[in-house]
């Protein structure tokens, strides 16, 4: 897990479309922490400081950072250690309109994706092969400190059938990998082979909706 990161936070009593309207024409962000034993919380958060700290795109590395949330409540300074569950950002400027935090408990493990990044320009890629980054993250379970902010997968190497399964992947030993460890991270296929599976897997898909769009008979 990466470094802990600092976010200073105000409680606020508002709510309403209106109230958050006002919070962001005053640089502000509302906010909300909740979790597992504890009672909801509307806050307010310092919009300059957050969309600098959570520029768009970068989600997926935020949201499974521990946070710590230092709330000023009625003059008293309240910290809590917290995950981001969801950014609501304005969909056509980007920016942050909403935060969800998600209260944890530094003793009980909790169950959070990892991101999985590859380096490397594959062997086989060079000689023509097709690689195919099928899992792009796995699903773990452990103490919130010890979950890995992503993990690097080096590829260079692979040559065209050479697969990387979830079992070879590098995780520390007070983590649980709950993704199939026989499931394919990544392979490299010929074209034909790649152009042959993928037809293979349209198809599939096509029968399922064909199924699904299907009349249903009364019995």
């Amino acid at each position: 897990m990466s470094d802990t990161v600092t976010i200073q936070a105000t409680k606020r009593d508002g709510s309403g479309k209106g109230f958050a309207r006002s919070l962001r024409r005053s640089e502000k962000i509302p906010a909300v922490v909740y979790g597992h034993g504890y009672d909801p919380v509307s806050l307010t958060l310092d919009s300059h400081v957050l969309n600098k700290m959570f520029k768009p795109g970068h989600e997926n590395a935020a949201e499974f950072q521990i946070i710590r949330l230092q709330i000023d409540s009625d003059g008293k300074q309240v910290e809590k250690k917290v995950m981001i569950r969801e950014i609501q950002r304005h969909p056509l400027q980007q920016h942050i309109e909403h935060i969800d935090f998600f209260a944890v408990k530094m003793d009980e493990p909790i169950v959070a994706p990892v991101h999985i990044r590859l380096h490397g320009k594959p062997e086989g890629v060079k000689l023509g092969g097709i690689l195919r980054h099928i899992i792009r993250e796995i699903e773990v379970k452990s103490l919130p400190e010890d979950i890995p902010s992503h993990i690097d997968l080096e590829i260079g190497h692979m040559q065209i059938g050479d697969a990387i399964h979830v079992s070879d992947l590098q995780v520390s030993e007070k983590v649980q990998v709950l993704t199939d460890s026989a499931a394919a991270v990544v392979n490299i296929m010929m074209p034909t082979a790649a152009k042959a599976d993928e037809e293979a897997q349209e198809g599939e898909e096509q029968a399922v909706e064909a199924a699904e769009e299907a009349p249903k008979t009364e019995e």
